[in-house]
């Protein structure tokens, strides 16, 4: 049985019923022993509620999924070698330091990068992702499964399960998918956030 919340509240609850079967075993109780046995209650009843705490914590965040698709790294041939620096170390830091399995960078019309898990479809942008960048403002979709324009992104990754889109300017964004369902933090969407907004400066210097 592996350490989680349901082994806590089990050892909790255990601990909780030898306590009480001591109690009623006993012959006489003492002012010492009576104190004894409310530490030990209380101190039971905080570890079934820690179980019940790291329980719910856990299942906030979905199992991982076996994505359907190829890990490859794609880009287009014609930018500039300093963005495609950029464009390179971004990535690879969103894949390593988050729960990103494929990250797809779009530029007016052409997807100029795609790295991770991904098809060999060619992504059209749909109305959650022309929505993004007009408005500017990112869309986290935590559980895809639950939202109705999901078709949009079969041709991303058929069974993504859950996807960041971050605006870069109003022509480009970032398309971000996760292993599981409600897998990106606040912190990961703020920095992700960041680097869009220094991939539209490089993006106005080199005229793209």
């Amino acid at each position: 049985m592996g350490f989680n919340g349901k082994t806590l509240i089990i050892i909790g609850s255990i601990l909780f019923l030898f306590q009480l079967a001591n109690f009623f075993s006993i012959d006489s109780i003492t002012p010492e022993l009576e104190r004894a046995q409310v530490l030990s209650a209380i101190a039971s009843v905080i570890i079934i509620l820690i179980g019940f705490l790291f329980k719910q914590f856990n299942s906030s965040t979905g199992d991982k999924v076996n994505l359907i698709g190829s890990n490859k790294f794609i880009f287009d041939s014609n930018i500039p070698n300093d963005v495609l620096d950029e464009l390179a170390w971004g990535s690879e830091a969103i894949l390593t330091s988050t729960a990103a399995a494929t990250i797809l960078i779009h530029n007016d019309g052409v997807n100029i990068l795609k790295r991770g898990i991904i098809s060999n479809k060619v992504f059209i942008p749909g109305e959650t992702c022309l929505s993004s960048i007009k408005d500017m403002k990112l869309i986290s979709l935590a559980n895809t499964k639950f939202y109705p324009g999901r078709d949009e992104f079969y041709s991303y990754c058929p069974n993504i399960p859950s996807i960041l889109i971050v605006p870069i300017n109003n022509k480009s964004f970032i398309l971000i998918g996760g292993w599981s369902s409600r897998c990106f933090t606040k912190s990961d969407e703020k920095w992700i956030n960041n680097w869009s907004k220094k991939l539209n400066n490089i993006f106005s210097k080199n005229d793209i």
